[in-house]
């Protein structure tokens, strides 16, 4: 994209003239953020726009950079509204009033999971203590594909409706490929030679990011690579973060199902549906992974609640870090990790630990293994009593600094850290991770870009693999040539005789352009789309000027009106 699409990519919806706003609705309500081709364009009918106010409103949404393209071949284009356009869309264009129940009237069917941004952590944690071995053929070996299904919460049940299309698709469960996929296309792992390894400048940058700031790229990197490829479905996943649902309430999932408002008046019936059973698989993908939970009422219609703001999660406005928490050390050499402890310390932590559980409360706890485990890695016993001491709250109890100082004399003479690899956040790497919480952050952009074409996920929409096209073509392109027709055709308000009436109706359905007619007195708009020659009949829709009734379809024949004016933008 130029810059100047750039810059224009960033006008408010607001400022759109009213027919491009029009047509932006249009385009969205039909296709949501899914492609279409010129043939689709050119068959749009948007509420008293000609085809030739549409294409040039559309041409000026190009610029603006609210629909882009890519080349699908020589000449060919598909076209789709940026997925980072897709919330503003939803809010302005979809009004939803959904009913909320009260919590007694829903039985809790699955609550939500601890979620999946802690079962990424573990997962990081996991491959940064571990040679995660993979074989020729670019796959993990079996057992630590089994260890990976056990360290994640995550269950294939929570994923497999969706039936995603995944590269090694017969080694991979499900859950275990989101995961994996998750990772990979946001560069925090990737295979280095015969194994998969933590990309150490990502995972300074995402450990960086408070809790609220991984949950929303997750959500949006699965909203935009994991829904079905069809417009309904992706309206669906909009629908359910709406700012109108409220943390905490249960919302039936029908009442956010296709509605009569999300579908073009005269393209209605190329609408797909879309059904509970279909949108269940999606509800569960998000309870599953932490988001939501979900439950069913007397009537068996399935529910769902937020657990946690959807409008606050995705407007990704607060990008502040939390104050650093400290953790709690226990005689019994449990550590207590609150949710405000930064995720850079619980990484730390984590790396000398083994985890007991995930809760609203992080349980790891010290043993003599994890010590020499985090030895292998790079950090001795007095490193981590050191790290320990700088964020205990409340100190180490004596005996588990007699303890670690015991296991540090049963490793050394086999530790050295000069011969081993730094897997782990060392506390020189922990410094610099919190010193880049700033621009330099890849993760702070206000819209960031993961590299689909690094995970597991096979695209299910063509313009994800697609050369992007920056080329618009010029609004003059799309105004035909008028030296042929007569001046007083666009000029003059006056009857005609009737070959020459039928002759500029013609014209005008040919430019996709709109007339001014007279029947039974009244000044009204017509647009044509389809002529009949025997007998000569022209079918389009007709409007009142300056009213805001709908239009109707019309059939009309030889003397059928009066005064007419070709009208051409």
């Amino acid at each position: 994209m130029t810059d100047q699409q750039n810059s224009a990519g960033r006008c408010s919806l607001d400022q759109l003239h009213p027919k491009e706003r029009s047509v932006l609705q249009h385009i969205w309500r039909r296709f949501a953020g899914q492609s279409f081709d010129d043939d689709r364009l050119r068959s749009m009918h948007v509420q008293r726009l000609s085809g030739m106010e549409v294409q040039l409103a559309f041409v000026s949404l190009r610029q603006q950079g609210w629909v882009q393209a890519v080349k699908k071949g020589w000449s060919e284009r598909l076209y789709f509204i940026p997925f980072d356009k897709l919330q503003t869309l939803q809010e302005a264009f979809c009004h939803l009033k959904p009913e909320p129940l009260t919590a007694t009237a829903v039985k809790l069917l699955q609550e939500g999971r601890s979620g999946i941004t802690v079962d990424l952590f573990n997962v990081l944690v996991y491959i940064a203590k571990h040679h995660a071995a993979m074989t020729g053929k670019g796959v993990l070996h079996k057992k630590h594909i089994q260890r990976l299904g056990s360290v994640a919460e995550l269950t294939p049940s929570d994923v497999e409706g969706l039936l995603l299309r995944y590269a090694h698709d017969e080694a991979y469960p499900p859950h275990v490929a989101v995961i994996l996929d998750l990772l990979l296309t946001f560069e925090l792992a990737a295979p280095v030679q015969g194994s998969l390894k933590a990309n150490t400048a990502a995972l300074q940058h995402w450990l960086a990011l408070p809790r609220e700031a991984m949950d929303r790229l997750v959500l949006l990197n699965m909203m935009e690579r994991y829904v079905p490829n069809q417009a309904e479905y992706q309206h669906f996943t909009w629908r359910i973060c709406d700012s109108s649902l409220t943390r905490g309430i249960w919302f039936a999932v029908d009442q956010l199902l296709a509605s009569s408002m999300d579908r073009p008046e005269r393209d209605a019936s190329k609408a797909q549906s879309l059904s509970v059973q279909d949108a269940a698989p999606w509800v569960r993908l998000l309870t599953g992974c932490g988001y939501t939970d979900l439950g069913v009422d007397e009537e068996g219609r399935l529910h769902f609640r937020w657990r946690m703001d959807p409008s606050a999660l995705l407007s990704g406005g607060n990008r502040n870090h939390p104050v650093e928490g400290q953790f709690f050390i226990q005689p019994d050499f449990e550590i207590l990790i609150p949710p405000d402890v930064s995720y850079t310390v619980k990484y730390t932590a984590a790396m000398c630990t083994e985890r007991i559980s995930d809760d609203l409360m992080t349980v790891y706890r010290l043993t003599r293994d994890s010590v020499a485990q985090a030895a292998e890695v790079g950090m001795g016993p007095e490193k981590i009593l050191s790290f320990l001491k700088e964020h205990a709250g409340t100190g180490v109890p004596e005996n588990v600094q007699a303890a670690l100082c015991q296991w540090g004399k049963d490793t050394e003479r086999s530790w050295n850290p000069e011969n081993l690899p730094q897997a782990g956040i060392t506390l020189k790497e922990r410094v610099e991770v919190l010193a880049c919480d700033g621009s330099d952050n890849r993760y702070h952009a206000a819209r960031y870009v993961c590299n689909p074409a690094c995970g597991l996920m096979l695209p299910a929409r063509r313009e994800f693999v697609l050369e992007l096209d920056d080329c618009v073509p010029d609004r003059v392109s799309i105004v035909p040539d008028l030296n042929h027709i007569p001046v007083m055709w666009t000029r003059d308000w006056r009857s005609y005789h009737s070959s020459t009436a039928k002759q500029m109706m013609e014209q005008a359905l040919e430019l996709s352009a709109k007339l001014e007619i007279a029947i039974d007195g009244s000044r009204m708009e017509f647009i044509p789309f389809q002529l009949e020659r025997q007998p000569w009949k022209i079918s389009g829709a007709l409007y009142e000027p300056d009213s805001e009734k709908m239009g109707s379809t019309v059939q009309l024949g030889e003397g059928e009106w009066k005064e007419m004016r070709l009208v051409v933008p």
